[in-house]
């Protein structure tokens, strides 16, 4: 299955989604991020930024394999 252009299908849609994610990444992002790497493959699956995260279950877009991350909290001292 291909992947659908949404720039192409809906640009009036893709611009309003384009504003409120710029938003939100200049309210929630933070210099400090870490990323989850799949320890199977060692490909790059999520990338946290600062504060408090619940374990997650991901399936890896490269390897196929599901992985449970656990809890993961931080914050700048």
């Amino acid at each position: 299955m291909s992947k659908r252009n949404i720039r192409q299908s809906d640009p009036a849609h893709y611009a309003r989604v384009s504003v409120e994610q710029e938003e939100l990444r200049k309210r929630y992002s933070s210099q400090i991020c870490m990323a989850r790497l799949c320890p199977f493959c060692g490909h790059k699956v999520e990338i946290l930024c600062r504060g408090t995260h619940s374990g997650t279950y991901i399936k890896c877009p490269n390897c196929g394999e599901e992985i449970f991350f656990p809890p993961v909290s931080f914050r700048r001292t």
